[in-house]
């Protein structure tokens, strides 16, 4: 099995240089795809090949391996430096320095503690390494022919589509290397690796506010890594390890063992906040906007964020019961509420995705800090369905903007007639996202349940900040929904946009959509047979599903999936239409009226985006102070 986890790492990595070296686009082309489809298979075969033994362990790390990865990290310092050096920033020049030093200091430290254990793979890491394999994947296979289209459309971006690839497969082997080390020196290089990695990806345009926004997460992902060292020395000099299940173990067991491992822990998850976009590191990812539509999907669905959330669950049960834990669980909680509240007052599709990912992560850090057994169950489901549905509607977004010509939700506007096919993947998408069998209300159901069984001082808190955030969700998603089925001109061609959808975007569209239906289905077996025996080993209490709401789930599922469907049949053909009344005036085809010295009006209905009171700058600014201050608080606890 380690044999093939390390073709599971290695092999992205190596056909992504291939990508590198090759000029000729249609060679690329097939070379990416053939590398998306591998790498799927490579990642549902590890999965099925150690499901049935969890959890999986592989033999010690070589003696020689920590030179190795000292190396790395001393190169990835180096590269960031140079790169601070050559655009004169200082602040990542500094960084990688301090970085690098952090790295030698560890050596010394950690160099001469073996690890018992290099790789430990257990249902979070499968759950990972499935998401990583089949929604990067997909997300490859669309870029294959969404960059071409892109790179026609914005000739005055030099192409560079040949790194584009190969960035994009390096950061998926680093993704899979980052869910099964039990090594933290070896998680931290991984670590660093998706750092670099999205720097790069998201200033691919090299515009001016490409860079800044590509130099904002480089810096506050730095930060994060700097914290995940500090974490590794700590845990080295009070606990003599470098493993996460041992760490792991001791907090488990409480009392002093408990007292050795917190301080680490609190360290790591700070670096787990930061790459998870939590406020007040959220401008990073809000700023990853600006890159190429297949980055934005890699990042906010199954790779860079959900590497912060995948380190904070394997740290719930140290900080279970904690006021450290406590403390990381408000400020995922203000992430939840204050990044839903101000995706309200946004147009922007993609702007309103990043958020609406934002708030989603903080639910889940705010399910991993508090660490009872039924929020870590909620936290498996809601990472399973972020992770499909938001991939599909960035993919679809992308999509939908070169049709349009605009990301505004107001210009898609009738999608349904102009472009049907897409729409109706579009709508599996969202309703993943908040309609109640789709399963993240399912999970927000859960939460709530499991708030009120928590009986601790801080579940009313929580209760109100659940029940709030989810209705605002449900608000901005409602919008988009029915915009996208609201039929403005009957007189309009129908399909008259899908001309300029390539087939590779469509196919890796229609699977993502097919994915999440299953998922759906699927639900209570998952449940039984993947979340409930990892919370029986770890916790030794379950939490599930009962038969009756197994099948209501189901039901649901198929007349949500059927009520789209027939209304896509149903708007084949144009319909027949009554005029509207117009007080008498003269009447234009469709919904429009002639005015005077004959104007033609068209009669309009906009959403209300209430910016007097959801204005975003003011929310998450807010919400920043009160998150900065409760992390100090948090460091404050186990340093002083």
């Amino acid at each position: 099995m380690t044999n093939l986890l390390l073709l599971l790492i290695g092999v992205p990595t190596a056909f992504g240089l291939v990508a590198l070296l090759l000029k000729r686009y249609e060679i690329r082309s097939v070379v990416v795809v053939m590398a998306a489809l591998i790498q799927a298979g490579l990642a549902v075969a590890f999965a099925a090949s150690v499901g049935g033994s969890l959890p999986w362990q592989s033999g010690p790390a070589p003696a020689f391996l920590d030179y190795i990865i000292l190396g790395l990290e001393l190169t990835i310092a180096a590269a960031i430096a140079i790169i601070g050096a050559r655009k004169r920033r200082l602040i990542p020049l500094v960084l990688a320095l301090v970085q690098a030093a952090l790295a030698i200091a560890g050596e010394k430290w950690t160099g001469g503690i073996e690890s018992e254990r290099l790789f430990v793979a257990d249902q979070i890491s499968l759950l990972l390494v499935v998401l990583v394999g089949l929604v990067g994947g997909l997300i490859l296979f669309y870029s294959s022919g969404y960059m071409k289209t892109y790179t026609e459309e914005h000739p005055e971006i030099k192409d560079r589509r040949r790194v584009f690839a190969c960035v994009m497969l390096v950061f998926l082997g680093a993704m899979y290397g980052l869910v099964v080390a039990n090594d933290l020196r070896l998680m931290l290089l991984f670590w660093e690796m998706t750092t670099l990695a999205s720097y790069l990806l998201i200033g691919y345009a090299r515009t001016q506010e490409a860079q800044k926004s590509a130099f904002r997460a480089l810096n506050l992902n730095l930060i994060g890594g700097i914290s995940f060292s500090l974490a590794v020395i700590l845990l080295a000099a009070k606990a003599g390890t470098v493993e996460l299940d041992k760490l792991q173990a001791l907090g488990k067991a409480g009392g002093a063992s408990l007292a050795m491992v917190l301080a680490p822990a609190v360290f790591l998850a700070l670096a787990g906040l930061v790459k998870s976009a939590q406020l007040p590191f959220t401008s990073w990812l809000l700023g990853a906007m600006v890159a190429p539509t297949p980055v934005s999907a890699l990042l906010h669905s199954s790779t860079m964020v959900k590497a912060g959330v995948f380190l904070l669950l394997k740290l719930a049960p140290v900080l279970s019961g904690t006021m450290p834990g406590y403390l990381v669980a408000f400020v995922g909680a203000i992430t939840f509420l204050g990044a839903s509240f101000a995706a309200v007052s946004q147009r922007n599709a993609k702007r309103i995705l990043a958020l609406s990912t934002v708030s989603n992560l903080g639910l889940i850090v705010t399910c991993a800090g508090i660490g009872s057994y039924q929020l870590v169950w909620v936290a498996f489901f809601l990472i399973l369905f972020h992770a499909l549905a938001k991939a599909l509607l960035f993919l679809g977004t992308g999509t939908v903007s070169v049709g349009t010509g605009s990301l505004d939700v107001e210009e898609m506007s009738g999608l349904v007639v102009s472009m049907p096919r897409v729409t109706l993947l579009m709508i599996v998408g969202i309703s993943a996202m908040f309609i109640a069998p789709f399963g993240m209300l399912v999970s927000k159901w859960a939460a709530m349940e499991a708030f009120i069984n928590l009986n601790s001082i801080v579940s009313p808190l929580m209760i109100v900040i659940l029940a709030y955030g989810s209705a605002v969700t449900v608000l901005f998603w409602t919008k988009w929904l029915g915009l996208l089925v609201k039929i403005p001109d009957p007189t309009a061609p129908r399909g008259l946009l899908e001309a300029k959808v390539t087939k590779q975007e469509f196919i890796a569209e229609a699977t993502l959509a097919i994915l999440t239906i299953a998922a759906c289905v699927t639900f209570p077996f998952v449940s039984a047979h993947v979340v409930e025996p990892y919370l029986l080993a770890t916790y030794q209490q379950a939490f599930g599903l009962n038969r009756g709401n197994a099948f209501v789930t189901v039901l649901m599922v198929v007349m949500t999936v059927v009520v789209p469907g027939l209304l896509i049949f149903l708007t084949r053909k144009p319909a027949a239409f009554s005029p509207a009344y117009m007080s008498g005036r003269p009447q234009g085809p469709g919904l429009s009226f002639r005015g005077s010295k004959a104007t033609e009006k068209r009669v309009e209905t906009r959403n209300y985006y209430l910016t007097e009171f959801f204005e975003e700058g003011r929310i998450l600014g807010a919400g920043s102070g009160i998150a900065l201050l409760l992390i100090v608080i948090i460091i404050g606890t186990v340093l002083l």
